[in-house]
């Protein structure tokens, strides 16, 4: 399983990624309590997306254990809840974690949790012949529509795409 925080995965819904990474990741997507909390609470369209995936068990959402830990990695880090509780779920299941939140990346460096971005698994999508070039540049576009990304990240991908 991966986890996935709340910044991602609705980052991947409004940019229509989000059954397409589903799909073809290897592992069971995850998100914790707080996260779904955080991704379905306004009747918005990505939110029914998110709602609909987890009732269908495309996606599965799990519940930390240490809600001491969670506090701590939520002050020491500032971090939102959503990607806080996640961290905390990748550190109790040894598992890595979908995240674009720049704080959440840090923690995940300082703790050596494993971690992608969705332009990274847009990218991966891309070299397995999972999406076509057009798709993924498609797709890259609505990232940038819908993300805060620094613009080396983007460009990054799209030398990848080259």
């Amino acid at each position: 399983m991966v986890a996935i925080d709340s910044s991602s995965i609705i980052l991947m819904a409004k940019a229509g990624i989000l059954d397409k990474i589903i799909k073809n990741l290897r592992e069971k997507l995850t998100i914790t309590n707080k996260v779904y909390i955080e991704t379905t609470k306004k009747e918005v369209f990505d939110a029914q997306i998110i709602k609909k995936r987890v009732e269908e068990k495309a996606i599965q959402k799990k519940e930390i254990k240490n809600s001491k830990l969670f506090s701590k990695i939520k002050s020491d880090f500032n971090l939102g809840e959503g990607e806080a509780e996640a961290i905390v779920f990748c550190l109790e299941n040894k598992t890595g974690l979908i995240t674009d939140d720049k704080k959440a990346m840090n923690a995940c460096r300082l703790l050596r949790i494993r971690f992608t971005t969705a332009p990274n698994l847009l990218i991966r999508l891309y070299k397995r012949n999972s999406i076509t070039k057009t798709e993924a540049s498609m797709y890259l576009d609505k990232l940038e529509k819908f993300g805060r990304y620094a613009k080396r990240i983007l460009q990054n991908a799209r030398e990848e795409l080259k």
